[in-house]
């Protein structure tokens, strides 16, 4: 197909230069013109080096004890660098099996993961995905060479959706994280269950729970995990800790039953609440209220923001301003131009928005709804 359309174009070409070599020319100098453009706007991304981290100082990952007598259930928190967009991981530990949440973004976070299963001296069972994003599944392609007996599973509605995703979430990760990209994606198996059994101890599964969305559907479905031993939740993306959070694709009404989901588990005893990012720097002072009531406020204020807000710069620094010097900004920036459906922006490319200002914005609105229509479609049943 290639040659086809190597040789149509050299056939043009020829034509052109038989009928006018001043029109050959011009079209010539248009090709290098559009090249010479395109090169330029590549140069303007983000290196793939910055998802590595330049130091792995924070507070130690804590490890919280079973609250119930003579359970042996133990869970301890990772987290990953801001590099490498501070996704926690849980290893819920038994006797003698783990159980992990969360298989990390990048490859080198995922290694890192690895080591402290290892660590553990314990035989890794499970790898669950609560939901189907790549910064929680990317690291399977690591932790499956490294634990090849473990099994990789989640929901069915969510592994359907993962499977979906694997050719554009490698794609993706190639591109945001180059040599540091845990890929290829792992196609993580069916579980439909409504719990798992860790060394004789119960782990309740609550699933289609509503929380992060980015280009998915506003019902994107979610796991929650109940670890009753431990009275410890695991919202993964439905909460955040001291980290903006990712507010793309969602709608009032999906935002209403996600912060219903919240007020419930306020109500709950719960000792241990792990969100889905945490900035390390202030992990050690999480608590499971803490977190709930962070995420909750969170999403009231970029609620109001959004509703009083005529562009998606005016949403961002007012957020920037109501959580000053807070991390994790990324999200806010992604979650808002997805609100506002600047596609073209997503790229984090300064060149390409340098050129999409010289564009008419009804011309550059519907090359922006065209590109989120596809992905959309793409990343969706």
């Amino acid at each position: 197909m290639k040659i086809v359309k190597l040789a149509i174009a050299l056939a043009i070409l020829a034509g052109l230069f038989l009928v006018s070599k001043i029109l050959f020319l011009a079209v010539i100098i248009l090709a290098v013109a559009l090249i010479a453009l395109g090169v330029w706007i590549k140069g303007g991304g983000q290196s793939a080096d910055a998802s590595v981290p330049t130091s792995l100082d924070g507070p130690d990952f804590r490890t919280y004890t079973a609250v119930v007598p003579d359970s042996p259930l133990k869970l301890k928190h990772f987290i990953s660098q801001p590099e490498e967009i501070n996704v926690s991981s849980s290893l819920i530990m038994g006797e003698s099996e783990v159980v992990l949440v969360t298989a990390q973004a990048t490859k080198y976070a995922a290694e890192r993961l690895a080591d402290e299963i290892e660590d553990t001296g314990l035989e890794l069972t499970y790898v669950y995905l609560d939901h189907a994003h790549l910064d929680h599944s990317q690291g399977a392609s690591v932790l499956i060479r490294r634990f090849p007996n473990a099994k990789f599973v989640g929901a069915p509605n969510v592994v359907k959706l993962q499977h979906l995703r694997m050719e554009a979430d490698d794609k993706m990760a190639r591109s945001r994280y180059g040599k540091n990209a845990a890929v290829p994606s792992v196609p993580f198996e069916e579980l439909d269950s409504d719990s798992l059994m860790l060394d004789g101890r119960k782990i309740e599964l609550w699933h289609d729970q509503f929380g992060d969305v980015g280009i998915g559907e506003p019902d994107e479905p979610h796991t929650v995990m109940y670890i009753p031993d431990l009275k410890a939740l695991l919202p993964t993306d439905i909460c955040y800790w001291r980290g903006h959070i990712m507010m793309g694709g969602s709608t009032s009404e999906s935002r209403s039953k996600w912060k219903t989901q919240l007020h419930e588990w306020m109500k709950m005893d719960l000792e241990v609440v792990i969100p889905g990012h945490v900035v390390r720097a202030d992990s050690d002072e999480m608590t499971a209220q803490g977190v709930l009531e962070f995420s909750l406020k969170y999403i009231e204020d970029y609620e109001e923001v959004l509703n009083d807000s005529e562009t998606s710069d005016e949403v961002i620094d007012r957020m920037l301003e109501r959580y000053p010097g807070m991390g994790h900004v990324s999200a806010l920036k992604i979650g808002t131009f997805i609100q506002f459906g600047e596609t073209h922006r997503l790229l984090f490319n300064a060149r390409i928005e340098k050129v999409a200002r010289f564009l008419p914005k009804a011309l550059l609105r519907r090359a922006d709804r065209k590109m989120f229509d596809s992905k959309k479609a793409a990343a969706n049943f």
